[in-house]
């Protein structure tokens, strides 16, 4: 069934977004060094000493982690699962197999259903009984 790839696409997609998410994370945790904070009275005052930059910290260890590599990389794979998922969806679309359609009624479209019962031709517990058969065959 198409349903099943187009799962495991739309899954792929969100494992990748979510690696995009944590990439950024990094991204923003090193720049939030170097915004201005306030100074620490807790510490034993301490004459002369090295300032740090903390800019060029920021931009030193975003070199060593490779993070707009990595950014630009993780991109690139999400807007290719992104294309691979909307070309199954189309395709999942176009299925003629009524597990398919079913899949497509419930999930894509968001149609309740007794709508979907209509739009098929099947009665409401044939239509539930297909859609726990597709959730099974999901897990």
């Amino acid at each position: 069934m198409i349903y099943e790839i187009y799962e495991e696409y739309k899954n792929k997609y969100y494992d990748t977004q979510n690696e995009y998410e944590k990439v950024l994370t990094e991204k923003e945790k090193l720049f939030m060094m170097t915004q201005p904070s306030s100074v620490k009275f807790d510490k034993g005052v301490v004459s002369g000493g090295i300032t740090d930059n903390t800019f060029e910290k920021y931009l030193i260890l975003k070199e060593e982690k490779k993070i707009d590599q990595r950014l630009e990389e993780i991109k690139s794979i999400l807007d290719d699962r992104e294309k691979l998922l909307k070309l199954k969806e189309q395709e999942l679309r176009a299925s003629t197999s009524v597990q398919d359609k079913i899949y497509k009624y419930r999930y894509l479209d968001k149609l309740k259903v007794f709508k979907i019962a209509k739009l098929v031709g099947y009665s409401e517990p044939q239509i539930y009984r297909i859609l726990k058969t597709i959730r099974n065959n999901l897990k």
